[in-house]
């Protein structure tokens, strides 16, 4: 008896979920190409950081002015600089000046931790 109270309370809480759910749908396709144009906007402006550089396993920031940076560097050239400067391996640490566009604020990184991104296009003077 007390069994098929949980499959009556497991079936019940499943139905309440799926019809919340439905609430969050798009009424039509312009309606999902509006939201996905506006969730989309990237507001970037181009700054030189200089900070700390981190990279270990799933973590790929830079610590500058209190801040930390989620790091995209698509030319790869925090890496080359760390083979540059001998540190082999790769877990890096190391004192760097990037210039780079920040992103809006905004979810980056693993699981969305970082509230701030930079794409680095080079590596300041």
């Amino acid at each position: 008896m007390v069994g098929y109270r949980w499959v009556v309370l497991g079936f019940m809480a499943t139905i309440f979920m799926s019809t919340g759910c439905d609430k969050t749908l798009a009424n039509n396709n312009n309606q999902v190409k509006e939201i996905s144009i506006q969730k989309g906007e990237v507001v970037a402006k181009e700054v030189e950081l200089q900070g700390k550089f981190k990279r270990s396993f799933e973590i790929y920031e830079l610590e500058a002015n209190g801040i930390t940076y989620y790091v995209s560097d698509p030319d790869q050239l925090l890496i080359k600089y760390s083979n540059k400067i001998n540190q082999n391996g790769y877990y890096k640490f190391f004192e760097t000046c990037v210039v780079g566009n920040i992103s809006s604020e905004g979810g980056y990184g693993p699981l969305s931790k970082y509230q701030n991104q930079i794409t680095v296009s080079a590596l300041c003077a």
